[in-house]
């Protein structure tokens, strides 16, 4: 029974969100953490898929809309997993559009 209530939760938790400037602020960590090679590829590639799911529910939740949550959406609904270049490289765009949006608020 453990089992089914936790994957029933599990399977919920894509729908709950987190403040857009919370998600944009993870989506921050886990990119630098990637830029850094922080860890190991497989924990990196969990941690920057995580920020962007949150991010990019974080952005369809509020309406948001921007080029970091356009960037976000995309990646989110990839279904093949991004090398470390590729993650490398999309953390670099995603440090300079978030670093943007950061300070026009």
């Amino acid at each position: 029974m453990a089992c089914t209530t936790s994957s029933v939760g599990a399977s919920q938790s894509w729908k709950r969100s987190l403040p857009l400037q919370e998600a944009s602020q993870q989506a921050v960590t886990a990119a630098n953490a990637v830029i850094d090679q922080s860890g190991s590829e497989e924990c990196l590639r969990g941690k920057f898929s995580n920020a962007i799911l949150r991010l990019s529910n974080s952005c369809d939740v509020s309406g948001h809309s921007s080029t970091a949550c356009e960037l976000a959406s995309e990646i989110a609904g990839q279904e093949s997993e991004l090398s470390m270049s590729d993650m490398i490289s999309t953390s670099e765009t995603l440090l300079d559009l978030l670093g943007d949006s950061a300070t026009s608020n």
